[in-house]
């Protein structure tokens, strides 16, 4: 993606968080020069992943098959076995109208999803085995507090409030429908290695330099001083 690209995205982003009354942390506003100032206290922010991700799933289509997310918490997933620590995370993200994010599934994390207002929030579910095939299986999950079961291949459409919890095994794919403000409270978890996409995804390309960057985004981190 090119900077400019990025940019629009996040300020977009921030608008619609505006709107909802949504309030992010300060640093989701550092300039690059407030970060290198900080360089040195925010070395296990910046190790959490905490930020800013601006993700294509597919080249050059943002706005069809894409995700911004801002991760404002996250524990160590280390710590999970010993039962105690910081073993809970949090994000957000936008999604903007006709917008999707492609199906995937964890095997560790379990996570609440969360329609945090705006438009309409819509979630496919399919369950998967332990090889990561899709399962002609209904499926068991909380909606709103309340137990319910769904066919396979359902789609759900979270209204402005509502919620669902996602165990391990789930997949499931989003779509916007209208400019969505989405919560998600999880287990502390390894995004490098607890993410599955039922369809292989293109590699991430590098940044495109095209305009000075104005806000940070995790791939920038690297750059900073550890």
């Amino acid at each position: 993606m090119r900077r400019s690209q990025i940019e629009a995205i996040i300020e977009k982003s921030l608008a619609t968080m505006g709107e909802q009354g949504f309030q992010l942390p300060p640093f989701a506003d550092w300039t690059p020069a407030q970060w290198r100032e900080k360089a040195e206290g925010t070395q296990a922010l910046r190790a959490a992943g905490l930020g800013w991700n601006i993700v294509e799933f597919e080249k050059d289509a943002f706005f069809k098959s894409g995700i911004a997310v801002f991760t404002l918490r996250m524990g160590d997933y280390r710590d999970l076995s010993k039962g105690r620590g910081r073993l809970y995370a949090e994000k957000v993200f936008v999604l903007f109208e006709g917008q999707r994010v492609p199906h995937h599934y964890h095997r560790v994390k379990t996570e609440d999803l969360i329609n945090r207002g705006g438009g309409i929030l819509g979630v496919n579910l399919v369950k998967v085995d332990a090889d990561g095939e899709p399962l002609a299986e209904a499926i068991t999950l909380e909606r709103n507090g309340i137990e319910v079961g769904v066919p396979a291949n359902t789609t759900l459409h979270l209204e402005p409030g509502e919620s669902i919890v996602l165990e391990p095994g789930v997949a499931h794919a989003f779509i916007g429908v209208g400019e969505v403000l989405c919560g998600e409270i999880s287990l502390a978890n390894d995004d490098a290695t607890d993410n599955y996409f039922l369809q292989p995804l293109p590699a991430p390309s590098a940044i495109v330099e095209d305009v000075p960057a104005r806000h940070l985004v995790l791939a920038d981190y690297r750059s900073l001083a550890s």
